[in-house]
């Protein structure tokens, strides 16, 4: 369900990369440059069972144990990755940064995603398939989202949100911060996380 990658095992800040959904580890490889000073753990998460969420954040929290003696100096998350990322409890991180967070967000025109994500894919997965999986995600969403009254109450970190998204639209929030990119490119939060952690 979750596997993991560790770069830079000598460095001494401990990062945690949680990817999105339709994407992989390899979704980091561009940004990695920014996070050259800290440890990676890169986690690589198939999502087909992200209804019952529970046996993720397990996951999680074995990796953190692990790896990181039971906390992380950052966790980042991109997309559906940050549903994971907001329900992890705060003892296990010291800070967190969540990109593009789908869960305060509003699909925006599914079946134009459905045919970019298909595309992206390459063939790996049919349209019936993508759309199964988003229901899956959606339902997820819709249980376990930090906005949902009925949901458990966690610490959320910082919010990124681009200027230039296709795919949602965002609730901003007092708390967020805006980035140039849209939904997949978010290399101007990536620098900005990099600094913010290099100091």
């Amino acid at each position: 369900m979750i596997g993991l990658t560790i770069l830079n095992r000598s460095r001494q800040k401990t990062v945690l990369l949680i990817h999105g959904l339709f994407t992989s580890s390899g979704y980091w490889l561009p940004y990695l440059t920014s996070l050259k000073e800290c440890r990676l753990l890169i986690l690589d998460i198939d999502y087909r069972a992200i209804g019952d969420i529970g046996p993720y954040l397990q996951r999680l929290e074995d990796v953190i144990v692990a790896e990181a003696g039971g906390k992380v100096d950052a966790v980042i998350a991109h997309s559906l990755g940050a549903l994971l990322a907001s329900r992890l409890p705060a003892p296990l991180r010291q800070a967190s940064y969540e990109l593009c967070p789908v869960y305060g967000a509003t699909r925006l025109d599914p079946e134009h995603f459905v045919a970019d994500i298909g595309q992206r894919l390459k063939a790996a997965m049919t349209d019936a398939q993508i759309r199964a999986q988003l229901a899956e995600a959606d339902a997820a969403l819709v249980r376990h989202s930090p906005l949902n009254p009925a949901a458990p109450a966690t610490s959320r970190g910082t919010i990124y949100l681009p200027d230039a998204d296709p795919y949602f639209s965002y609730d901003p929030g007092a708390a967020s911060r805006a980035f140039s990119g849209d939904h997949f490119d978010v290399t101007a939060a990536m620098a900005a996380i990099g600094r913010e952690l290099s100091a």
